[in-house]
């Protein structure tokens, strides 16, 4: 964070502080103020850091907050959507999530998506997020089986077993999403996307591995994509990528069926079937 931007972010605090008063954040009102507004030392207690780290970010120090002490903080000073935004972005960092939600996938959009039944279709944004998905996709792939945090294109096709046993040459197209992923974070270096880059590097050894070696891939057309599914049988399909004007940075993926194959019928069956069965208790 430069100082400009910690400048800007004491100058945030302070103010949103000076807002408040103890009643409205359920403490007692105490004794007589000199000045409007909670102490330091109660924004502190409310965000469970110390005073005298709070403080130091009101002075405008060389520190960098969390993501979760900047949500604390946010709580704390009972700041709307759009200035928690404010207080993310000051901060060097991206927005909640619940804010790209708000933004929301256009409407065109999410009609062009359902319109390639039977083929699986996705929305992407920027740091590969899953934002959006039709019905074969969800049968195919199951992203309503992943929690929100999890509802990541490179995160899921090395979290879920099912995927690396169900797509033929698993370790390639594993190789070439975590290319995609690297050249997504040098076109627009997203907190977001590097933490799903140090998250994979934990979690799983072959992804470290492969991220050492410094491998780049572009997300574009002329993919082919094979996938061995217990249900539907063999499937083969061709990805396209198309990259929405409306909405900068989202992407629709399409695993368009193979011409020649049986595809589309075997993606159309599964679908059909996943719609009729009846629903987890």
């Amino acid at each position: 964070m430069d100082e400009a931007r910690r400048s800007a972010l004491a100058d945030f605090l302070r103010s949103r502080r000076a807002r408040l008063r103890p009643e409205d954040v359920g403490l007692a009102p105490g004794a007589r103020r000199r000045t409007p507004g909670l102490r330091r030392e109660e924004v502190a207690i409310l965000s469970n850091v110390s005073a005298t780290w709070y403080t130091w970010l009101e002075q405008g120090r060389d520190i960098n907050p969390s993501p979760e002490i900047l949500t604390a903080l946010a709580r704390a000073l009972l700041l709307n959507g759009t200035d928690t935004d404010y207080l993310f972005l000051l901060a060097g960092l991206m927005p909640p999530r619940s804010s790209d939600a708000d933004r929301g996938v256009p409407e065109r959009l999410l009609r062009l998506m359902h319109a390639q039944h039977p083929a699986p279709a996705i929305v992407f944004d920027e740091a590969l997020e899953i934002v959006a998905w039709n019905a074969v996709s969800d049968a195919l792939y199951g992203h309503s089986d992943f929690g929100p945090d999890d509802r990541n294109a490179v995160w899921t096709f090395f979290a879920a077993e099912r995927y690396r046993v169900e797509t033929v040459d698993w370790e390639s197209h594993a190789r070439r999403l975590l290319g995609e992923l690297r050249e997504a974070f040098a076109r627009d270096p997203k907190p977001r996307i590097g933490r799903s880059l140090e998250r994979l590097r934990a979690a799983f050894p072959e992804a470290a591995a492969w991220l050492d070696e410094h491998e780049v891939a572009h997300r574009g057309a002329g993919v082919e994509l094979q996938v061995r599914h217990p249900e539907a049988g063999e499937l083969h399909m061709e990805q396209i990528v198309l990259h929405s004007a409306e909405a900068p940075g989202m992407q629709l993926v399409v695993k368009l069926p193979k011409a020649g194959t049986d595809t589309a019928a075997r993606l159309e069956r599964l679908a059909r079937a996943r719609a009729l069965a009846p629903a987890a208790s």
